[in-house]
């Protein structure tokens, strides 16, 4: 049997009744971080572009566009919401790095809306979804990634898998769907710190579900994708991509629980996260006063496209190793404000990024699970102060706790919502698991609302 023929089964016979209750209950977390995370972003300007792209375009208003008020076809709500889920870097990480969230929750939430499902059908399907992308990613791991941003690549086949299992698709039509869905897949890493690097994760979702679509329809695709001479392994990641890493130890245990997820504390680039955390350290733990700094050293791994000494707007500022850690320094807190150009241009940030020097050492580790950084404070007065922070909080084994998530979510939600939507949603999604048939259609009626309703 082909590992893509078996990838195919396991998808196909996926059940909510044989998940494990604890990835159930990480699943929630996930789906709650992920709609405070989009509706958030729906209210930033590349979100903001694309929902008015994606209203012009028209299409059958069969599901809804988070923060906008209005309603499109599937594959267009899930492109206008992956985008806004993905555009403050604000989403659920893990190891080997991707973002799965962003390619998967907007379809399965479009197919739900549209379909009538309940939620377990969605935590169903996000499960499904996130195991795919979670195994192709450890397949990957020893590939160079050629400059391919992996949720462009991994993505679009977790899209493909969690909309096959709404669908109801059996084992040959999931097949056809990633097939289809290898054909979708990309995402180049220049467009890191542009508006482009979350359409990335909006394409993925938009492309993953309309291969499911078409594969119901009939539509096919070559029936080996994954092993095939030039399909989607060889070619995506090269001779290093391990195919029985795709399907063994599938779901034994979900890698949902086992390194587990990630939950970003920080609206920024995960690899800034460490720097960030011991710079709020330095500062609450030795007093530190901003303008009495004389210069700042930050050693990290080799990240280079998060070397980023002088950014030009907010948003390339989520991916400079420099602007966050000045930032942390001189604020005390980082924040979805902290990356708007004003913050940036403020004439002290910019005296502080000046001071502020990165040395990338070779020796450290630069994988998520094993790097670290270190931040060193010298001050006028010629003392030093020095943090070092290899887990940051958050990251699988040191997570945040229920009310740290559940503030971040209520920040993220009241940019768009009143306080009696964003607590209604909180309600909804931790009852998901309890098979309510109005659950997603009540939650689809809080997320659609705009700041003026």
């Amino acid at each position: 049997m082909s590992t893509t023929e078996e990838l195919s089964q396991l998808i196909s016979r996926t059940t909510f009744a044989a998940i494990p209750p604890e990835v159930v209950e990480v699943a929630k977390v996930v789906i709650l971080d992920g709609l405070g995370v989009t509706l958030a972003g729906s209210q930033e300007p590349a979100a903001r572009i694309v929902a008015e792209y994606v209203g012009e375009m028209g299409g059958t208003p069969q599901c809804s566009v988070f923060g906008h008020g209005f309603q499109t076809s599937p594959v267009m709500a899930a492109f206008a919401n992956g985008v806004a889920g993905h555009v403050l870097d604000y989403e659920v990480m893990w190891h080997p790095a991707t973002h799965a969230t962003s390619p998967t929750l907007p379809g399965i939430l479009a197919l739900a809306e549209m379909r009538q499902s309940g939620g377990q059908d969605v935590l169903a399907a996000l499960v499904t979804g996130f195991e795919v992308q979670g195994r192709i990613r450890v397949a990957s791991a020893d590939s160079d990634m050629r400059g391919f941003h992996p949720p462009g690549v991994v993505g679009v086949m977790g899209s493909a898998a969690a909309a096959s299992v709404m669908l109801g698709l059996e084992a040959q039509q999931t097949r056809m769907a990633l097939g289809i869905a290898a054909s979708r897949a990309g995402g180049v890493s220049a467009n890191t710190g542009t508006m482009t690097k979350s359409t990335h994760c909006g394409n993925a979702g938009r492309m993953g579900l309309e291969a499911a679509l078409l594969a119901a329809k009939g539509f096919t695709a070559h029936a080996d994708i994954f092993e095939h001479p030039t399909g989607y392994g060889a070619v995506l990641f090269g001779a290093e991509f391990d195919v029985e890493a795709v399907t063994k130890d599938f779901g034994n245990p979900y890698r949902m629980v086992d390194p587990g997820i990630a939950i970003k504390k920080h609206p920024s680039q995960y690899g800034t996260h460490r720097g960030i955390d011991a710079a709020l350290e330095l500062r609450q733990t030795y007093g530190i006063d901003p303008g009495e700094i004389k210069s700042v050293s930050i050693e990290t791994p080799e990240m280079r496209y998060v070397g980023r000494p002088a950014p030009q707007t907010g948003l390339e500022g989520k991916f400079s190793f420099q602007y966050t850690v000045a930032s942390a320094l001189l604020d005390g807190a980082i924040t979805i404000d902290t990356f708007t150009d004003e913050m940036l241009h403020r004439r002290e940030l910019q005296a502080l990024l000046a001071k502020t020097e990165v040395e990338m050492n070779a020796e450290i580790p630069s994988n998520f699970d094993q790097m670290w950084i270190t931040v060193n404070v010298r001050m006028n007065d010629g003392s030093e102060h020095s943090v070092r922070c290899a887990r940051p909080r958050g990251i699988w084994g040191n997570p945040l706790s229920r009310e740290e998530r559940l503030t971040k979510f209520r920040q993220c939600a009241q940019r768009v919502l009143p306080s009696d939507g964003v607590e209604a949603i909180i309600e909804i999604v931790e009852d998901l698991d309890h098979g309510n048939s109005r659950d997603v259609a009540e939650l689809v009626e809080f997320l659609v609302r705009t700041p003026d309703s």
